[in-house]
């Protein structure tokens, strides 16, 4: 896919273009670790893995915006379309979260679990992106 002008642009290219995968990655197994941490006990692994899997949408998508490392073509888009770019952050996290759900509890509550998951972290990420991203 090309980024000249006048070409089609989409969320996927724009998130993986931007996307700080160092950062998630840290952010998601930090966020898993200390979930894990401080809960103990049966529901530990799964508690774990569900945080790690929404740390690593929420900072991914953030960082993608507000890192100055990324493709500025990627983080102008971004900034311009907020919405359309947090969708993908909001899907990984909440397939992520209601798969991890899924295997370990119900799976009603993984479905539920995750939509409402994808659901906060399009808006986190959606508003964050619409006041700091570069609109230039």
């Amino acid at each position: 896919m090309t980024l000249e002008r006048g070409s089609a642009f989409t969320p996927v290219a724009s998130a993986t273009m931007v996307w700080p995968w160092g950062l998630s990655l840290l952010g998601g197994a930090a966020g898993g670790a200390l979930f894990f941490l401080f809960n103990l006990g049966a529901g530990a692994l799964a508690s774990g893995l569900g945080a790690a899997v929404i740390f690593f949408a929420l900072f991914g998508g953030v960082g993608g915006v507000v890192s100055k490392k990324s493709d500025r073509r990627g983080r102008r888009w971004a900034a311009s379309y907020p919405f359309r770019y947090a969708a993908v952050p909001a899907v990984v996290g909440g397939a992520g979260y209601g798969l991890v759900q899924m295997l370990s509890a119900s799976v009603l509550g993984g479905l539920f679990g995750g939509l409402f998951v994808a659901a906060a972290i399009w808006i986190t990420v959606g508003l964050i992106a619409t006041l700091v991203g570069e609109k230039k």
